[in-house]
């Protein structure tokens, strides 16, 4: 009997303990708490760079959107009274660029936009001059979104990056640009690369798979 009644009171402790009040731990959850700021801070906050207001709306990952960067070469280079012929060596070029969502479920919100070194047989981005549109905003032309469904395919080629850089009137010269790809998911993205000689004698192709690459989306500090 002495047994019974010492356990009931045991049990009685420890059912009045449960309705204590918790008290604070000195030892902060240093990572819940930094993940309850990540979660708080909005969308606005993180997206801090112009060309990323459109990702607003839709979901980023948490490390980040996944970004491509392709070279672009269209165009003759005929390479005449020149002692230094700018980019390549005289031919034709061409480039085709292949962009599919590889993904079942998830829509591609994909940003595009080109960045001109040589446009158009005029040198426009030789070391130490850059095009930085973090300093010059890039022409709306230049800049395009479009949204990719699951299993969605696109293409650019030398025809659409004339319209993204206008050419001058006559026979367009060459172009060298680089292509930027940014997107809230992963993409597959390769370019073909199509050359031959000006007089037309032989032709080369090549393509390339464009590898992916994380970007941050928090501004600086």
């Amino acid at each position: 009997m002495l047994v019974l009644i010492r356990a009931r009171r045991r049990f009685r402790k420890v059912e009045e303990f449960k309705h204590l009040p918790c008290r604070s731990s000195p030892h902060k959850p240093f990572a819940e708490i930094e993940m309850a700021k990540d979660q708080t801070r909005s969308r606005a906050e993180r997206l801090t760079h112009p060309l990323l207001e459109k990702f607003a709306k839709v979901p980023v990952p948490p490390q980040g959107l996944f970004g491509y960067a392709v070279k672009i070469v269209c165009g003759k280079q005929t390479g005449e009274n020149c002692c230094c012929v700018a980019g390549t060596r005289p031919g034709l070029y061409a480039t085709e660029v292949n962009i599919q969502n590889l993904n079942f479920f998830e829509t591609a919100l994909v940003l595009k936009f080109v960045q001109p070194l040589i446009k158009w047989n005029a040198v426009v981005a030789r070391e130490p001059d850059v095009t930085d549109p973090t300093v010059t905003k890039l022409p709306n032309r230049q800049v395009e979104d479009i949204i990719l469904p699951p299993l969605g395919v696109t293409m650019d080629d030398c025809c659409r990056i004339a319209e993204m850089l206008p050419p001058p009137s006559g026979e367009p010269g060459l172009t060298i640009a680089i292509l930027s790809i940014v997107s809230n998911v992963e993409l597959s993205v390769s370019a073909v690369y199509t050359a031959n000689p000006v007089s037309g004698d032989g032709i080369s192709i090549d393509v390339e798979y464009i590898p992916s690459r994380r970007l941050g989306v928090g501004g600086p500090g």
